[in-house]
């Protein structure tokens, strides 16, 4: 393998990492908190049981905090309880153990509104104000508070901090709520767009079975009048034929009617298009679009053949929309128990989650329902392939 092979090979795995999932994962939970536990330890200069303890208590949990966040909140602050006892809590602020404070509120703050997460941090400061002046009496507080302007300095510090660290968990917890919303309403606008499909299919499906029936219920109630010697049980067979034949078309209407209930579309009056019509279809189209027919066409079921048009018609539109100016290859083969489509065009491809447009919603609704197959994606040598299979039986 050459030096460029290499490169590229090395910049594609890294381009193929998820950067969000490894910093979500336990895994680098588990190493903040050894970071930072190994960093408050390499500060100490007090080696007591007690303090090394404590500050293992304030840092180390951290790699729970995303299962057990409350319980890391609780060790936390009982190891910071611990160093304000020994001492080192104001004398030696360590900055490992600021850091996993600042760690610890944003972590509750991810999972609490500001109102609550300012009662916890209330609470957790009055509980380290009441050990200091049970440990020192007044005269520690006022001490700390007035030796030097450092420790003011420190206390804004930490307040600035804090503040920040609740501001930032609420712009995450707000853009978390925001992308919910957005998948929420896209998975709306997918199954509407799949509603309406399925209603179109209906009144399409309608057109061509109610030819078929409508014909039969004809020729039913004419046979009587146009064939000669019938006897009064087969005139009456026929009219039979013919009732129930009247009676599956007013059926057949209101099930369309209940696939329209929630769908307003104007009503289609222009005879159902077919693959007769396929090349005045690749004549309007704005671009270069190569036709091929492989096997000898024969008449398919008018379902299939309307179904085949109106895929092929969507998936031009969806090439003039996405990709204007590519080239566009349609290939339509005649099998023996199935027709199949495969569109494919140069254009730059997917750019987004593949298989999630309205249109290529519409396009799979309208294979499954004849019981095909759909598959839609980056082609293998760039551009968009879309594959159809439709039964003819």
């Amino acid at each position: 393998m050459d030096v460029t092979t290499a490169l590229a090979e090395a910049e594609r795995r890294i381009g193929a990492l998820d950067l969000r999932r490894i910093i979500a994962s336990p895994l680098a939970d588990v190493a903040v908190g050894v970071v930072l536990a190994i960093l408050a330890l390499a500060q100490l200069s007090d080696r007591s049981a007690l303090t090394l303890l404590a500050v293992v208590l304030a840092t180390l949990p951290h790699a729970l905090r995303r299962k057990h966040p409350w319980l890391v909140v609780t060790l936390v602050s009982f190891g910071a309880l611990c160093l304000l006892y020994t001492g080192v809590l104001p004398n030696h602020p360590l900055l490992a153990v600021l850091l996993s404070g600042a760690l610890t509120l944003y972590t509750i703050a991810c999972r609490l509104g500001p109102l609550l997460v300012g009662l916890t941090v209330g609470a957790v400061t009055a509980l380290l104000l009441a050990t200091a002046f049970l440990l020192g009496g007044p005269e520690y507080l006022s001490s700390f508070l007035t030796r030097d302007s450092r420790a003011l300095s420190w206390l804004l510090t930490l307040f600035l901090g804090a503040v920040m660290v609740v501001f930032l968990a609420h712009v995450r917890r707000s853009s978390g709520t925001i992308r919910e919303m957005r998948a929420d309403n896209l998975e709306t606008l997918r199954e509407q767009a799949a509603m309406a499909e399925r209603a179109r299919i209906a009144r399409e499906m309608h057109d061509i079975v109610a030819h078929s029936v409508s014909k039969i219920a004809v020729q039913a109630e004419t046979a009587p009048y146009t064939l000669d010697g019938l006897d009064e049980r087969t005139r009456q067979e026929f009219a039979e034929i013919a009732t129930s034949a009247r009676t599956t078309l007013t059926e057949m209407r209101r099930l369309l009617g209940v696939l329209r209930a929630d769908v307003v579309t104007a009503p289609e009056t222009a005879p159902q298009p077919g693959l007769a019509r396929l090349p005045e279809l690749v004549e309007r189209h704005e671009g270069e679009v190569d036709l091929d027919v492989v096997g000898e066409a024969f008449p398919v079921p008018q379902a299939v053949d309307v179904s085949a048009y109106r895929i092929i018609q969507e998936a031009l539109t969806n090439a003039r929309v996405h990709a204007p100016g590519a080239r566009v290859s349609i290939e339509l083969a005649y099998r023996p128990a199935l027709l199949a489509l495969r569109i494919t065009d140069n254009g730059p491809g997917p750019s987004g989650e593949t298989g999630n447009g309205h249109g290529l919603v519409g396009m799979r609704e309208r294979a499954l329902a004849l019981g095909g197959w759909f598959t839609a994606g980056p082609g293998p040598s760039g551009g968009f392939l879309i594959q159809v299979g439709l039964p003819l039986e």
